[in-house]
């Protein structure tokens, strides 16, 4: 049954490597961070927040890399400037051959890292941080806390025992200083809270997210300031390749044994986008706009991609008991129970369509 599955996954996420990731940063010279391919707001604040945490804490050289290059809507982002992307040659050159750390930020496999996959497994000790509770734990040591919000809240705490080490060491003490949450470290971590929680909407806006928030808003983030730049300001183009979308849902009926589920479907080629001047990064709100629909159990999103192991990419959306995570994890994804995404191959959208509907009626027929 999935709720046994579930059950079994939240005893695994109880196990947390925090005190030997605590003690391999405090002994590590260089880090590489990393985010999995088509960037959202918590993988990429949240490596640029562990990033700044490991620079802080004393590291001598901490580089930021993925796959992508940054998506023109997040280029507000602190420290944006600084990500490499995996797939440049003149970036890749300017990368060591080993880190003694590598850490990826809210990914569920080292296939979601993309290219930046490679760079991460090199190094000594892999780590992977991360707060889905799909993730199968695939690093040297995991720091996968399935309770926590966005990953960001998990950077929060590894800084947080940074501060408890340097309290708890003499020697640490007299050498390095405290880390604080300077207004950049606050706003990228606000992101990250802003960005999993849809803007305070879904259903993990718990009580603590408030009080995070305001903590995070007294140490300078600025709320509606960086809600504006996060949904509030789309390109035309996106604005065009979302109408076109919205233009050619289906509605799809799924017979279960027991029910009936209703899902929305639709779709976005290639063709689309390039005859729109489009990018990947403008369709990224298509899925939210299909859960707007009323009395829809589910939405399934699909877009033509272009990596040569992946040419597709889904998004899966649940108003139902239907567990998304469940279904994204066997096409090389991951997520939530109400929200999870994949990078999969496949001959066609009717024919990934096919497959996803099939899945879900062997899970839950």
């Amino acid at each position: 049954m999935p709720g046994t599955d579930t059950q079994n996954l939240e005893i695994e996420k109880k196990s947390i490597a925090s005190s030997e990731i605590i003690e391999a940063i405090k002994n590590a010279k260089t880090a590489v961070v990393t985010a999995h391919v088509n960037p959202d707001g918590d993988t990429l604040g949240s490596m640029l927040a562990l990033a700044k945490v490991l620079e802080d804490f004393g590291l001598e050289r901490v580089d930021r890399v993925m796959h992508d290059e940054v998506p023109a809507v997040y280029k507000f982002f602190p420290d944006q400037e600084k990500v490499l992307c995996s797939m440049k040659d003149e970036d890749k050159a300017k990368l060591l051959d080993e880190y003694d750390l590598s850490f990826s930020c809210d990914c569920g496999s080292i296939k979601r890292l993309g290219s930046a996959g490679n760079i991460w497994d090199k190094a000594k000790i892999t780590m992977n941080v991360d707060h889905h509770l799909s993730n199968p734990l695939y690093a040297d040591l995991n720091w996968v806390d399935a309770e926590a919000t966005c990953t960001g809240q998990v950077v929060k705490d590894i800084l947080y025992s940074l501060n408890s080490l340097i309290a708890s060491d003499a020697e640490l003490k007299a050498s390095k200083s405290m880390l604080n949450i300077d207004k950049d470290l606050a706003s990228l971590l606000y992101i990250t809270l802003l960005t999993d929680t849809g803007g305070f909407r879904h259903s993990n806006t718990t009580p603590h997210v408030f009080g995070w928030a305001s903590e995070l808003v007294d140490l300078g983030a600025e709320p509606s300031k960086l809600y504006n730049l996060l949904f509030n300001q789309m390109p035309y183009r996106t604005i065009r390749v979302i109408g076109d979308a919205l233009d050619n849902v289906e509605l799809v009926t799924l017979e279960l044994n027991s029910r009936s589920l209703s899902i929305v479907y639709t779709t976005t080629s290639r063709t689309t986008l390039e005859a729109l001047d489009a990018k990947d990064e403008d369709t990224d709100e298509i899925v939210d706009h299909l859960m707007r629909i009323k009395d829809v159990d589910m939405c399934l999103y699909l877009r033509e991609d272009k990596q040569d192991n992946a040419n597709y990419k889904g998004s899966l959306r649940s108003a139902c008991d239907i567990d998304c995570s469940a279904i994204a994890l066997e096409l090389n994804g991951g997520g939530h129970a109400r929200a999870a995404g994949f990078n999969c191959d496949s001959a066609g959208f009717e024919d990934l369509k096919s497959t996803v509907l099939n899945k879900i009626s062997e899970k839950y027929s």
